[in-house]
């Protein structure tokens, strides 16, 4: 019994620390413009080059991909749960999705620089040729301390009102739909 108290303890002060611990320096953050039509160009010539329609850009998505880079700038560091899972940082900006998808990017120089590192990496591309997705919204921050530039791209597809198209809400919280049944 002894023992398994001692782990309660130790359990009870990891969480009390984890909440002492600073989620980063906001003053060290730099937010960096990029222009829709920045993002877009690029974007959607490659959604094209393999046969799919455009996205445009959703200024919601672009609030939540601010502050994910935001909060990866503050901190130092590159994550998906960073600033809060993508679900509830694309739900807190007011989009009702059906579909969404992530690309995040560290030490790219630029936007065009980042979009050949995710052309370049499987599992950003699937991202990338996402056919469920219309949306887009881009963002990046640099630290200040190190320099280091950090970029959010947030893909997404809103679900369609109740009673129409039902059928697409068999894939919410997956990037891709679930196989038909």
């Amino acid at each position: 019994m002894q023992p398994f108290r001692r782990l309660l303890l130790l359990a009870a002060l990891c969480l009390v620390l984890a909440g002492c611990v600073s989620s980063g320096d906001p003053s060290a953050v730099q937010p960096i413009a990029v222009s829709g039509s920045e993002a877009l160009a690029p974007l959607n010539a490659y959604r094209e080059r393999n046969g799919l329609s455009p996205v445009t850009i959703d200024e919601r998505l672009t609030r939540a991909a601010e502050r994910q880079s935001r909060e990866m700038a503050a901190r130092d560091t590159m994550g998906h749960s960073v600033a809060g899972r993508l679900p509830a940082r694309v739900e807190a900006v007011g989009y009702d999705w059906a579909a969404m998808a992530e690309n995040l990017g560290r030490g790219y120089p630029s936007y065009a620089s980042a979009m050949e590192g995710w052309i370049g990496s499987p599992s950003h591309r699937v991202n990338l040729l996402n056919e469920r997705v219309t949306h887009v919204g881009v963002a990046a921050a640099r630290d200040t301390r190190s320099g280091r530039l950090y970029w959010t791209q947030i893909f997404a597809a809103e679900r369609p009102p109740r009673g129409e198209g039902g059928g697409d809400i068999a894939f919410r919280g997956a990037p891709f739909p679930l196989p038909s049944r």
